[in-house]
């Protein structure tokens, strides 16, 4: 699924390395990314109190939801016994039943059990050798979410199947920045940016600008710059891809990006860049709007209240489709 690395990064014009007209900076490697605050405060004591309580908070979302460490609420899930309904955590039960929501609005794209193929395509990827279709097969079987029934009174999982696994990766790092501009706005600042490895959502507007300058990569760049930049303001924005990602077997190219109703990876590569009313929301479309036919991608923007902007590179020439009124967030 999407974030397991992602080169699709955004930049932000406004970082700096120290407090300037009191904007403060804060970076640090989160949830297996570079994660950063840019904030608006009235003093450094209030800044940098906020910035430590914020990473706090991300870790404690990380120790629910991370499928890496084996200490992980989520990673515990794998032992579940089949039948037995299993209390889970506040937090793990809320994204549980987004994600679920998500897997029926999107036709099946976005799918948290994709835990067993994300894993049998990070381990091909490490040993470059192609997954059998064997392999793929079995893996598929093992996931679903017709095979978890989540109960939302006693907030419990059950699985119906044995060696289930579940994977976060495509929604947990917007989720913890929704949460984390949630605390800053408690602790008093209203104008912020949260940056999760590239998943971000901002409150506010810098003094004397009319939003937060964001940049979007051109595909298949590290660091060019597609123009114009996003202008935003309230809003969140994700984006995924698997121009660097992949897997080449008999001349055709496998993203990382897998879509759990083939068991395989993207045969396509397309940048997605969402811009949506919350981070949660945009990580999960991007992934979601990855695997989608165009029409499938504008239905889906249009009952989220969200708009997407997909870019391709086609004979050396960037190649864009739009949906909703993404063109009314750029620069002008």
């Amino acid at each position: 699924m999407k974030k397991l690395l992602l080169f699709l990064l955004f930049f932000v014009d406004v970082f700096i390395s120290e407090a300037q007209d009191n904007r403060y900076t804060y970076s640090t490697q989160k949830m297996g990314s570079p994660f950063n605050l840019v904030l608006y405060a009235d003093t450094k004591q209030i800044a940098d109190s906020a910035a430590q309580e914020s990473f706090r908070l991300v870790d404690s979302i990380n120790l629910i939801c991370s499928d890496y460490d084996s200490t992980s609420e989520l990673f515990k899930l794998r032992y579940s016994v089949v039948g037995l309904p299993v209390s889970v955590s506040p937090i793990l039960f809320e994204l549980l039943y987004v994600a679920k929501a998500a897997n029926k609005d999107a036709y099946g794209s976005f799918d948290i059990t994709v835990g067993p193929l994300s894993r049998l395509w990070r381990n091909a990827r490490k040993s470059q050798q192609f997954p059998t279709n064997g392999a793929i097969n079995t893996a598929r079987n093992r996931i679903g979410f017709n095979k978890v029934q989540l109960d939302s009174a006693a907030q419990t999982i059950t699985f119906l199947q044995p060696n289930m696994q579940l994977d976060m990766g495509a929604i947990a790092k917007g989720y913890a920045a929704d949460k984390v501009l949630i605390l800053l706005q408690s602790c008093g600042i209203t104008t912020a940016l949260v940056d999760a490895g590239g998943d971000m959502v901002v409150a506010g507007m810098p003094p004397q600008k009319k939003g937060w300058t964001i940049g979007i990569n051109v595909p298949g760049q590290q660091e060019q710059l597609l123009e114009p930049k996003l202008i935003l303001s309230n809003k969140a924005v994700a984006t995924s891809g698997d121009a660097f990602q992949y897997m080449l077997h008999e001349g055709k190219k496998y993203g990382h990006i897998i879509d759990p109703r083939t068991g395989y990876g993207v045969t396509f590569q397309r940048n997605v860049t969402v811009v949506a009313p919350d981070a949660t929301t945009a990580d999960w479309l991007a992934t979601a709007c990855s695997i989608l036919t165009l029409n499938q991608v504008k239905i889906l923007a249009k009952k989220y209240k969200s708009e997407v902007l997909i870019t391709t590179l086609q004979n050396g020439r960037i190649r864009k489709v739009s949906f909703g009124k993404f063109d009314g967030y750029l620069a002008q």
